[in-house]
């Protein structure tokens, strides 16, 4: 089985090479094989030479350079990723993120009994200080090589609150964060990729979570994957707020037929700055409403064919919006 590795990446060649550092040394079975794909959205850092010195070292490397414009936007880098990716799998992760060598194989194994209609989630942590990367984290994969991490994902929190419920999360589409995920290029390609009006910060990959549930693709969580962001995490700001507002805006435009999608404004005030609710207090409720909501997902899944659900066009005018790197 091929795994292709999408790296999208905007002025971060720091970064991105220790990121890539750790792909070169990834382990995985005999009859695995691995691609890693690095899209530069524009970049005007050095962070051509930073992959030429990767490729050079490793033929696995391929380099995609795209024209920065209006149009850039993270969906268009990783769907430019996934039209040059040649492999089985699709795993995406973020060019600011590390990985142990065991990263890529953790994702393969979920493939291997039922290759399609499944799509993989695992999480991050971040590091207080990226400097303290010590290379024997490349090799060994130790947390203890990392230095300080400041916390784990928060999604684990919500999963850990929620295990007493029963049953699958009936938003887990809404954390397809594409930090850490896989899914196979069948599958990825029959719902279209990703939506590229979606521009700036937010919900681009949720939505193609929601289209990929929507169409019998069980999405499972991997609570042992995890990539590590090199910093901490983003805090609410105003732009990042805006941008998802708009994009919440064009979400509810795309299926406006789904209560669940609407229902994600119940969030709003965790991304507000003047607000900053409690992330995992306000996600419970939006599970417990999903839950109470006759919903079109996952009650009216549909199986399609290859080309047949490609990524729909809002019908709704919502302005422009810059989009913020990737």
């Amino acid at each position: 089985m091929k795994a292709s590795v999408i790296v999208p990446t905007f002025n971060s060649s720091v970064l991105l090479d220790r990121c890539l550092r750790t792909f070169r040394a990834q382990k995985l079975a005999a009859s695995d094989s691995l691609e890693v794909l690095i899209v530069d959205d524009g970049s005007t850092d050095p962070t051509a030479e930073t992959v030429q010195r990767h490729m050079t070292a490793d033929s696995r490397f391929r380099y995609l350079h795209l024209h920065r414009s209006a149009t850039s936007s993270r969906s268009a880098a990783r769907n430019r990723g996934a039209e040059e990716a040649t492999g089985d799998i699709l795993i995406f992760v973020d060019g600011d993120q590390l990985v142990p060598p065991t990263f890529t194989d953790r994702h393969l194994r979920h493939y291997r009994v039922m290759p399609e209609k499944k799509a993989v989630i695992g999480f991050r942590k971040y590091l207080r200080a990226p400097d303290a990367f010590d290379d024997r984290f490349i090799k060994d994969g130790a947390e203890e090589f990392l230095g300080s991490l400041i916390k784990s994902d928060i999604r684990l929190d919500l999963l850990s609150r929620l295990s007493d419920l029963g049953g699958d999360l009936k938003t887990s589409w809404h954390l397809f964060f594409t930090c850490n995920v896989s899914v196979p290029s069948v599958d990825y390609k029959r719902v279209g990729g990703f939506n590229e009006e979606f521009r700036g910060w937010g919900l681009e990959d949720s939505e193609l979570g929601y289209r990929l549930g929507r169409s019998g693709t069980q999405i499972v969580f991997d609570e042992e994957s995890f990539a590590y962001h090199q910093g901490p995490p983003l805090s609410p700001n105003k732009p990042f707020y805006e941008d998802w507002l708009k994009n919440l805006s064009l979400f509810i435009a795309l299926h406006k037929e789904a209560p669940e999608v609407i229902l994600q404004a119940m969030l709003a005030p965790i991304f507000n700055p003047a607000v900053g609710a409690n992330w995992t207090d306000l996600y419970e409720q939006f599970e417990m409403c999903a839950r109470s909501t006759p919903a079109a997902f996952p009650g009216s899944r549909v199986e399609v064919e290859v080309g047949e659900f490609p990524a729909p066009v809002a019908q709704a005018e919502l302005g422009d919006d810059s989009e913020t790197h990737p």
